[in-house]
């Protein structure tokens, strides 16, 4: 397919820079399940209703709030389990990659490995809808943070406290642990996490989780009926102004205007 086109209906398109963004509405309508691949590598954000992609015969049924990559020229094609769907992509073109020195391989690890990918995501959102010279400085920044995250890492491997750490937190996101449970959990000594956490993290411990929260919000507030109140009990923040102020910090939208959206 060419630039900038995907089998959806196309909603919005930002050409930037060597990067277009584009927000695509999938229906019954509008949604041609055909074998199809682009020029340029992207990434699919699907926010609300949710998709099935298939590949070599074999099909993935992925939850709604997924991100899902593509090389360049990777055939695939989408199939959308859902009367209506909607996704941003991000097309990044050769150029881009050049002018940053960066790979397809290292954005998709960052793609795979960044806890803030789709608050990343959703403030690009948010800038495209407002974009000019003044903000444009900022969409830069937060684009590369999100297509460079992986390169940020300067260690070849990480220690086994580190990766229990990580499935630790992803599984038991929901459940306030102390830090003297976590040790014992990962086996490394409470002083280890503290003093290396953001050298493998990037943030704090505190932030990670706060990140982790924020994450599974972003899809209860498109994908479900509950209350945004109920959004900020089930999310274990400890009132609605609270949770609003994160929400908004980490991802440029107040959690009303993102489920309006």
């Amino acid at each position: 397919m060419n630039k900038g086109e995907y089998t959806g209906e196309i909603i919005h398109k930002h050409q930037i820079d060597g990067s277009i963004f584009t927000n695509t509405l999938y229906t019954i309508r509008k949604n041609n399940p055909n074998w199809h691949y682009h020029e340029n590598l992207h990434i699919c954000f699907v926010y609300e209703g949710g998709k099935a992609e298939t590949r070599h015969q074999t099909t993935y049924s992925k939850k709604e709030g997924s991100i899902f990559f593509y090389h360049s020229e990777e055939l695939h094609r989408w199939i959308s389990p859902e009367p209506t769907s909607k996704s941003l992509n991000i097309e990044i073109e050769h150029s881009f990659l050049k002018k940053h020195n960066l790979t397809e391989q290292n954005i998709k690890k960052s793609i795979e490995t960044n806890v803030s990918a789709k608050g990343l995501i959703l403030k690009l959102q948010k800038e495209l809808l407002h974009l000019n010279s003044e903000n444009y400085l900022h969409f830069q920044i937060v684009l590369l943070e999100l297509l460079a995250f992986q390169t940020q890492k300067k260690y070849l491997s990480n220690p086994q406290w580190v990766v229990l750490l990580k499935e630790l937190l992803h599984s038991q996101w929901d459940q306030v642990m102390s830090l003297e449970e976590i040790s014992k959990l990962v086996g490394a000594h409470p002083v280890t996490i503290s003093k290396n956490f953001r050298r493998y993290f990037q943030c704090t411990l505190g932030e990670y989780q706060r990140k982790l929260k924020i994450e599974k919000a972003i899809d209860l507030i498109k994908n479900t009926s509950l209350s945004l109140s109920e959004i900020t009990f089930y999310c274990g923040f400890t009132d609605q102004s609270h949770f609003t102020r994160n929400f908004k910090l980490y991802t440029g939208f107040l959690p009303k205007d993102y489920r309006k959206f």
